[in-house]
């Protein structure tokens, strides 16, 4: 997997033709061998044969699609239809072929798309509104379920080294998994069904560089920023009813986030090393000014927040893969908020939280 992408995000985004910046919707032209066909016809293949091979890591068969895939959503996005179905079907493609650097070019395309295009790009709203425009987005994201993006996220190296290949976030999910069974013949039964321990993956990360974990981390957090970007731009887009989830990307990205400050915490540079510390420290501070301790009385509610916040934060440490701190985090975050604002996230529907404020007789208009 290469650690960079040549993408022209400039080039993708200049308008096809000065009177029609958009260009055509090409799902018009049904035949077989017209250019929306094949980029369908590609990644369907591409799906399949990561079905049947799955266990077959020698087999490329797959990866040959996505990069026929990876040839023609530029070629359409430039030359054809600015279209979010073929940005996210390159999202898909990108992820497979040059990881978290991949993905973080695709989502910037995604959302400069959706800012400059909105109003006319493809798929045009049809009667049941923008979820159609916003579908191939959603898929991503999954509704209901995981996405489509969720487990080839998941399976991006994050090791450099490792033999035979690089190991990904989901191997040290596995890994872990084994690590905390108690019994050390069970432990030793799966790790060798497993075919690698935690043992391994950590001398992999022995064996990557510095500017491995370092662009690694910097590409994780931009595609964070990246993805948070394109869920405000839709939410101001849409209606409420009609913005896709976007909850399980986030999660997933900050799991591997967690994960990779964790194994590399010794391959960063010092003022990063220190800065993690330092927002450790914070939350130390803040529990010794009050005189508990994680283990201690919860005296008052900001006693009992700053708890809250030390155990997420152990939790981010020992377990970053674990959905444990995010959710503790935004416990937190949600005990902090002003009512109006906390409802507002809660129930992002406005008829819903009309209904709500009916019933309960809480206000929750926005203050002045």
């Amino acid at each position: 997997m290469a650690s960079a992408t040549n993408i022209d995000i400039t080039k993708l985004l200049e308008p096809i033709a000065e009177d029609n910046p958009v260009g055509s919707d090409i799902r018009q032209d049904q035949k077989p061998d017209s250019i929306y066909q094949q980029i369908k016809q590609a990644r369907m293949s591409a799906r399949a044969a990561e079905r049947s091979n799955m266990y077959d890591k020698n087999n490329n068969e797959a990866i040959e699609h996505w990069r026929n895939i990876s040839l023609l959503a530029p070629e359409i996005i430039t030359n054809h239809s600015k279209d979010l179905e073929i940005s996210s079907w390159y999202i898909e493609a990108q992820v497979r072929l040059n990881g978290f650097q991949g993905l973080r070019s695709c989502l910037k395309l995604t959302r400069e798309l959706i800012e400059q295009y909105w109003d006319s790009i493809y798929p045009l709203p049809d009667e049941d509104g923008m979820l159609i425009r916003v579908a191939p987005l959603a898929g991503l994201n999954g509704e209901g379920a995981e996405g489509v993006l969720m487990a080839p996220i998941r399976n991006i190296p994050i090791t450099e080294g490792g033999q035979p290949t690089p190991f990904s976030y989901w191997q040290y999910q596995q890994a872990r998994d084994v690590q905390k069974i108690t019994d050390p013949d069970t432990r030793s039964e799966n790790a060798a069904k497993n075919g690698f321990s935690l043992d391994d993956i950590e001398a992999a990360v022995n064996q990557s560089s510095e500017a491995f974990y370092i662009d690694l981390r910097e590409a994780i957090t931009d595609c964070i920023t990246e993805y948070k970007k394109i869920s405000q731009l839709l939410d101001e887009r849409c209606e409420s009813h009609e913005a896709p989830p976007t909850s399980n990307m986030i999660a997933v990205l900050e799991q591997c986030l967690g994960a990779v400050n964790h194994l590399g915490k010794n391959k960063f540079p010092v003022e990063i090393q220190q800065q993690d510390e330092s927002n450790e420290d914070i939350g130390n501070t803040s529990s010794a000014k009050t005189g508990n301790n994680a283990a201690g009385p919860i005296t008052s509610r900001e006693v009992a927040f700053q708890q809250l916040h030390a155990i997420s934060e152990f939790f981010l440490k020992t377990e970053p893969h674990s959905p444990i701190p995010y959710v503790l985090a935004k416990a937190v975050k949600w005990g902090n908020m002003p009512l109006n604002e906390l409802i507002g996230e809660l129930i992002p529907d406005n008829s819903s939280r009309d209904y709500f404020s009916s019933v309960t007789g809480v206000n929750i208009k926005d203050e002045d």
